[in-house]
This record gives structure tokens, sequence and C-alpha cells, in this order.
């Protein structure tokens, strides 16, 4: 859940003219949960009628949303090997390992700027042209179809061939590694 002291700056925004501020607002509303009546009812000032109608609404929406959206599905729609790509930060890279939901720490996910939901699958993705090693929703990735590989120092750590567009994993652990790959 996100702070209260944010929820007058999501009131402001619930009807933003770009679509992806929307979304975000809506979902940061619905991380709220069944809360969300109470925290709008306990900002001082109190907010309008309208505007605590407009934050419920955005929020049922992104629940609702969310519920029948198969890319939050709990099945894993990328595997270990597979090339993706970040859909709001445009980066590639290939996939090492996959959680069957968010095993971030609170601190982490809540400095997370999209908050995707934390029941789905979520990925460690090596980036490509970089040392980084993300943690990505299944939500915030798609399939790359550019077929182009991947360049990153830890690649040889963990896969040893690509094989019909799909990197294939050896059996060589990564120190320090808590082996959750599918």
């Amino acid at each position: 859940m996100i702070d209260t002291s944010q929820l007058p700056h999501l009131l402001r925004l619930v009807d933003d003219p770009s679509p992806n501020v929307r979304k975000t607002v809506a979902e940061a509303l619905a991380s709220f949960g069944e809360g969300l009546d109470a925290a709008l009812d306990d900002l001082d000032p109190p907010p309008s009628a309208d505007s605590v109608q407009a934050a419920l609404v955005a929020a049922e929406n992104a629940r609702t949303i969310t519920e029948s959206d198969p890319e939050t599905s709990a099945e894993p729609e990328f595997e270990v090997g597979q090339l993706v790509t970040h859909r709001s930060y445009g980066y590639r890279g290939v996939v090492v390992a996959v959680d069957t939901e968010c095993r971030a720490d609170e601190a982490w996910y809540g400095a997370n700027k999209s908050k995707p939901p934390r029941d789905q699958p979520w990925y460690h993705v090596l980036v490509h042209d970089s040392d980084q090693v993300t943690y990505a929703a299944q939500s915030s990735l798609s399939a790359d179809t550019s077929a182009e590989n991947v360049s990153h120092p830890l690649l040889e750590q963990f896969f040893d061939e690509v094989g019909e567009g799909l990197y294939l994993r050896n059996s060589r652990e990564w120190p320090g590694w808590d082996q959750r790959t599918s």
C-alpha cells in the first residue's frame, strides 16, 4: 500500500488527460484495496464527493482490468532463456529466473515507480548492453521478436548457447543465487 499522504496528489491526477498517468493513478488507488474509502475519509481537508467517487471508480476499474488481464495471470508467460522487452522503459534482455510472485521486500517494491501487481510472475532479466540485472513484472514485459543476441557480462554464467531464438541454460550456479528458476 502506498503512503496515504500521496492520496491528495493522486486525486488531482485521477482525470489526467494522459492514459498512462490515469492507469498509474488507478493502480496506486487500487493498491489500497478495501481500505481506500476509509483512507479518503481520513484526509484533511476532506475531498469532494465527486473526487471520492472518481477515485473509487478508478480503483475498481484497475482491479477489474488486472483480474481479467492475461498478462497478470499466475502462469508465467516467459521462460528462462527467452528474450524480452520492457514495455515502459524499452530495454531488451534475456530472462535468467522466474518467480511466481514478487519476492522483493516492501522497501524495494515501495520505491518501484510503476508498482505492478505483486501477485503475478516476476522475472530476473539480464539487460542488453549493460551490466544490470532487473526484476520486472510479467505485465511490464513483452516477447522480444528481434532475434538479436543480448550482450551482458553475466551471459556466460547462465547460458551456454543460443538455439532457435532461445538462450539455453547451463548447469552453473550464480554464486549466492537462490535457485528459484523454472
